[in-house]
């Protein structure tokens, strides 16, 4: 009895150390991949500062939101279509300055969705859209983007945050 004494008290003090052992890699696990998660938002965010800062070899200017767009020209819904078990639809863009415009980033995560009756969002088809969409200047272009999900009760097509209405 003697001998078990000391072997608990020595258990207890391992499993003790365990914990923070434990804690420890828990702590640095977790801070590594936040960490990792600014690093690739700060070079992604870099990127596209970067971009919009420098014009393309044509000379456009680069634009990845709804502010920078609206100051130049406009976008609205053309056509909307089912194709297969998706949905095509036909965006216009108009570009009013003196300049070429290149919208860049269009296929990330939340940039340009379809909204249906029910408030719920379709992606776009992975691979099968253009990130980018340049409007030359003093003119309009037609560009179709392919979501997934049907044509039955589209709202609106949102475009970096802005509901554009479905006709």
């Amino acid at each position: 009895m003697g001998l078990l004494l000391p072997l608990a008290a020595g258990s207890a003090v391992a499993a003790e150390e365990g914990s923070s052992v434990k804690d420890a890699a828990k702590a640095a696990v977790s801070s590594a991949i936040e960490t990792g998660k600014n690093l690739l938002g700060g070079v992604s965010e870099g990127i596209t500062s970067g971009r919009q800062s420098a014009q393309g070899a044509d000379g456009a200017k680069v634009v990845s939101d709804n502010a920078g767009f609206a100051e130049i020209g406009q976008v609205e819904v053309l056509k909307t279509e089912p194709r297969d078990q998706q949905l095509a639809v036909t965006l216009g863009f108009k570009n009013d300055s003196d300049a070429t415009v290149r919208l860049i980033n269009l296929t990330q995560t939340g940039a340009l969705l379809v909204i249906d009756n029910d408030g719920y969002s379709n992606a776009l088809v992975a691979l099968a859209n253009p990130d980018d969409v340049t409007v030359p200047a003093k003119a309009g272009i037609r560009q179709t983007f392919v979501f997934e999900g049907g044509a039955e009760g589209i709202k609106a097509v949102r475009l970096w945050g802005k509901d554009l209405p479905v006709k």
